[in-house]
């Protein structure tokens, strides 16, 4: 008699251990009835009853026969699904229109230099507090340039 009390003291232990581990490890979201801080407690304070009751109404239930109990997170199919990676074109595209934009303002800025080099002016004195537009002034009466 001694002994079978033992053998069910020491199942009983395993039982509850067993059953606190599971709750550990089980994802927060897929935990039923209450939360899994709550099981975790009724599983302590209740040893036997709680794990009993764990399996029955709180552990996540499988997906199948063969399907996995946790399955991983569902990730993005394909790429226009994956919101990082949409981030990343946007911000591939912006990147590629301010350097198109720069190439195209110093493609202008040489073209007037040149056009003023045909003509035999100076180049003219570049605003930067502009865009390089309206630049192109010339001398004024004076010969000289107006900022």
């Amino acid at each position: 008699m001694p002994r079978l009390l033992l053998i069910a003291a020491i199942l009983g232990v395993a039982v509850v251990i067993y059953a606190l581990i599971d709750c550990v490890m089980s994802r927060k979201h897929e935990v039923r009835s209450i939360s899994k801080t709550a099981w975790f407690v009724t599983i302590l304070v209740l040893p036997l009853i709680g794990a009993g009751m764990w399996f029955l109404f709180g552990r996540p239930r499988k997906q199948g026969p063969s399907g996995p109990r946790r399955p991983a997170p569902r990730k993005p199919t394909a790429p226009d699904d994956d919101p990082a990676f949409l981030q990343n074109l946007e911000a591939q595209r912006w990147q590629r229109a301010r350097e198109e934009e720069r190439r195209r303002r110093e493609q202008e800025q040489k073209e007037r230099e040149a056009k003023a080099r045909e003509t035999g002016k100076n180049p003219p004195v570049r605003d930067d507090k502009h865009d390089g537009e309206g630049d192109d002034a010339g001398p004024g009466p004076t010969g000289a340039h107006h900022p």
